[in-house]
């Protein structure tokens, strides 16, 4: 019996360091009461664990130095631009943060996994982060992240609410070096600014420098992440292991991507998650509606009645062929679905009536001028002997071929050459130099 009892108690003594055991981090935890879709409480931050002084300040200042490194090189373009990507155009609302991918190529259009080869393998000092993270136990090897996305950021810079892709393996680590930043989780953001949120339904996270910070569990699947406008600069590392090779996002995801691609620069529908307080126009019917184009009679119209000092706009047409009915019927339509009051078209002013009143009784005068025979004295002296096509009321007729036509066009290059013509009325049908004009 005593020897029995040496020999456990050796087993024992011998397989007691072989045992791990994993750093005990801090944890929260937050019920989400205000989602109608749950019939209970969740613990919405369930799997956000925070490791802090992960690495040696040493190995700190050689990761920072290796990716200022590279971030330099891909600033003068000695890195593809699959590798390196720096935000830019209209939709980074002023954020200037780059990125570095290494081991899987993440298409940050589409918000998934992209096309495998297109981003280099881990460097060598990437292997030993993640080496070093497994062995003190911070990650599991099971879970040994493959893909890596640095991203340095800059006074002002920031990354925008979002839950990452789910195909990728939970957890999810972020470290965070060279500056501390918070991270906000939680299931709805408000926007304050641009490039800046606050948490409705969260946390707001520090993260110091050297930090670990795991998102597992419904930290990783249902909460959303974001940082806001960085205070200084910060570069965080985020590894995840990504799906296998022959995975392929599903039908209703490619179906979904078809249609917000063929949306083209119209405004994506925001998610209802993330409350964002926008100011309404007051008449959201002129918003949606285009504009009518002007055929290419209709813009010559115009030109020639700016030419001749008269306002397009209160001629009757507005530039949309004579329908003149048509805007205030859309106007009356829209806000009857919006639930308002239509609004009746005022009269027009007794100085676009009488403008309106001198065109009729100016046309007429022209009418009987053309019928007489008297149509030649309207035209200046440089233009006699030429044929000139004018306009029929409000349309124009197609042109047809006849002696020295000419066209618009022609006679405004005229008018630039040699001044403005004597033409007075708007709606000469022709003027037949030397005979009687066409009917």
């Amino acid at each position: 019996m005593p020897k029995s009892s040496k020999s456990s108690s050796a087993v024992v003594a011998v397989a007691a360091p072989s045992i791990k055991t994993k750093p005990s981090g801090t944890t929260f935890s937050l019920l989400d009461k205000s989602s109608p879709k749950r019939k209970h409480p969740v613990d919405i931050l369930q799997g956000l664990i925070l490791h802090k002084e992960v690495i040696s300040q040493e190995f700190e200042n050689e990761l920072i130095s290796f990716i200022q490194s590279q971030c330099t090189k891909g600033r003068l373009g000695q890195l593809n631009k699959p590798t390196y990507l720096r935000s830019s155009g209209a939709r980074s609302q002023g954020n200037q943060r780059e990125s570095l991918q290494y081991g899987g190529f993440f298409d940050f259009n589409k918000a998934r996994p992209g096309k495998r080869g297109l981003v280099p393998n881990f460097p060598p000092i990437l292997d030993r982060l993640v080496n070093h993270l497994i062995d003190r136990g911070y990650l599991d090897q099971d879970v040994r992240p493959d893909s890596c996305i640095i991203n340095l950021y800059g006074k002002g810079d920031c990354i925008p609410p979002h839950v990452d892709h789910e195909s990728y393996h939970r957890p999810i680590s972020t470290l965070s070096l060279l500056g501390e930043e918070p991270m906000l989780v939680g299931t709805k953001f408000q926007t304050i600014q641009s490039c800046t949120w606050k948490p409705i339904v969260g946390t707001s996270v520090v993260l110091p420098r050297r930090s670990l910070l795991l998102l597992g569990g419904n930290a990783g699947n249902i909460s959303k992440h974001c940082i806001s406008s960085c205070r200084g600069e910060r570069i965080s590392i985020t590894l995840r292991k990504q799906p296998g090779p022959d995975w392929r996002p599903s039908v209703d995801e490619l179906a979904n991507s078809k249609s917000s691609s063929g949306s083209g620069g119209k405004k994506r529908r925001r998610d209802n998650d993330v409350a964002i307080t926008i100011k309404n126009n007051d008449d959201e019917g002129d918003m949606k509606r285009k504009k009518k184009a002007l055929s290419g009679s209709a813009k010559r119209r115009k030109k020639l009645m700016k030419l001749k000092g008269i306002n397009p706009e209160s001629d009757g047409d507005n530039g949309n062929g004579g329908h003149e009915h048509d805007t205030s019927q859309q106007q009356s339509s829209s806000s009857s679905r919006s639930g308002e009051k239509p609004v009746t078209k005022k009269r027009s002013s007794e100085k676009q009536v009488g403008k309106r009143n001198a065109r009729r009784l100016e046309k007429k005068q022209n009418q009987t001028s053309l019928s007489s025979g008297t149509g030649n004295a309207l035209l200046p002296a440089h233009l006699s002997g030429l044929c000139l096509w004018w306009w029929s009321g409000r349309n124009i007729n197609s042109f047809k071929t006849f002696p020295a036509l000419v066209s618009m066009p022609t006679l405004s290059r005229l008018e630039k050459r040699n001044g403005p013509t004597s033409l007075t009325a708007p709606d000469l049908r022709m003027v037949w130099c030397g005979s009687p004009p066409l009917k």
